[in-house]
């Protein structure tokens, strides 16, 4: 890191607090500018990145070294939460929890690759605020690219990779087979959209998009042959549907105990399964309340289902380790070797002073110009070993045997 900055790291997850406390502190895209500039308004803070995702609201700031900003950001945005539900990292350990978000190994589903957009959507947010300089825009690249070759490299990246195919495979431990079912998504965003797509797989009997927005559903719906629906049709539409998938953004619950007919739930022959993907939550409580026809999944449901799984995949985890280690090492080396610019250009203004005067002392008006080529090229040559022996020393400012065992202590907290 930067000798001259703390990186520090102030967030809630699935793994400190349930969906009912997580879904009051969310930032939505449209909050995020405002969020943004708030964080910037914190005294010492110069740089900010919030992300905020069903499983995780988080804020990565910068601020000069010995100015610890932890306690005024987490104020800002989960002020009156207990301390149990909040983590703090600082510098390497802020560093290797991003890397390890980015990755899909701090997620609900081992793996998941939305967390990779939503990164990205993040920082096109922080660009646009100009809240992100040259401490967190090459520290958020790096994210992408470690998560992206976790993937490509080891087997965290095969099988169940989102949480929509989690509720999916719920699903079909309920229903068994799709072919005769009718299935209602609610919300024709990006995970409303894998929810179809692993549904027609399945082969699903019917299919119905409702959203806020018409256009949107119609867009959706276009693309799996299925119809389109305004919320306001709602009522109408869960009469005749098995499988409802609410998967809305950043909005209150739109479906609560009113919008279902008891007495057409009491005549089922079968259970009408609703799962809520969503962060708030798009389902009310009460409806699970309404009959024991009816199953209500949320997030926090859906992760002890993803717990019973785990532990096959755990190998695959450890696989990642190495990768995770070379990264955050070569980081950390660019960082060191980045503060030595103003060395770097005074060294090189050296060299350049030191090859002219010279020349003069020897050849003076008269130099000859393969003299001179072969004067400049010996100050490049020069100047590279000594870029060298910098490169190297910024390499080993810590070992990757010291940072091996920094991640294997933090693995140990987790």
């Amino acid at each position: 890191m930067d000798p001259k900055s703390t990186l520090t790291l102030v967030g809630l997850s699935h793994r400190t607090c349930p969906v009912t406390v997580r879904e009051r502190y969310v930032v939505s895209q449209a909050d995020l500018p405002a969020c943004l500039a708030s964080l910037l308004q914190i005294d010492g803070v110069t740089e900010a990145f919030v992300l905020s995702t069903c499983n995780r609201t988080e804020a990565l700031v910068v601020a000069p070294r010995g100015v610890d900003v932890a306690a005024r950001v987490r104020a800002q945005l989960f002020r009156n939460l207990p301390d149990e539900h909040v983590y703090v990292y600082t510098d390497v350990h802020a560093l290797i929890h991003s890397f390890r978000v980015a990755s899909g190994l701090d997620s609900l589903v081992v793996g998941e690759s939305e967390v990779l957009a939503q990164i990205k959507r993040g920082s096109d947010a922080a660009q646009a605020a100009k809240t992100v300089g040259p401490v967190l825009r090459p520290l958020i690249q790096q994210s992408l690219h470690v998560g992206k070759r976790v993937r490509s490299e080891t087997e965290v990246g095969q099988g169940t990779l989102s949480v929509a195919r989690v509720g999916i495979d719920v699903a079909s431990r309920v229903f068994g087979t799709f072919e005769d079912e009718r299935a209602l998504v609610i919300g024709a965003g990006e995970t409303g959209v894998l929810v179809a797509r692993h549904l027609k797989e399945k082969k699903i009997g019917g299919l119905a998009f409702a959203n806020r927005t018409l256009e949107r559903a119609q867009n959706a719906a276009a693309e799996f042959g299925a119809t389109a629906h305004g919320l306001d049709e709602l009522p109408a539409l869960i009469l005749r549907s098995d499988l409802i998938v609410a998967c809305v953004e950043g909005q209150t619950a739109v479906i609560d105990a009113s919008v279902f007919d008891k007495r057409a739930i009491k005549r089922r022959d079968k259970p009408m399964l609703v799962i809520d993907l969503s962060v708030p939550r798009a389902v009310a409580a009460d409806v699970a309340e309404l009959d024991r026809n009816i199953l209500l999944y949320d997030l926090d449901d859906l992760s002890r289902v993803v717990n019973e799984n785990e532990k096959g995949r755990q190998r695959a985890v450890d696989g990642t380790n190495e990768i995770l280690v070379t990264e955050l090492h070569k980081f950390l080396s660019l960082r060191t070797y980045a503060t030595f610019s103003p060395a770097i250009a005074v060294l090189r203004e050296r060299f350049e002073k030191v090859r002219e005067d010279v020349l003069d002392q020897v050849a003076g008006a008269r130099s000859d110009p393969k003299d001179v080529q072969l004067a400049h090229e010996l100050t490049r040559k020069l100047l590279d070993v000594a870029l060298d022996q910098m490169k190297e020393s910024a390499r080993h400012t810590r070992s990757e045997e010291a940072l091996d065992r920094e991640y294997q202590r933090f693995l140990e907290n987790l």
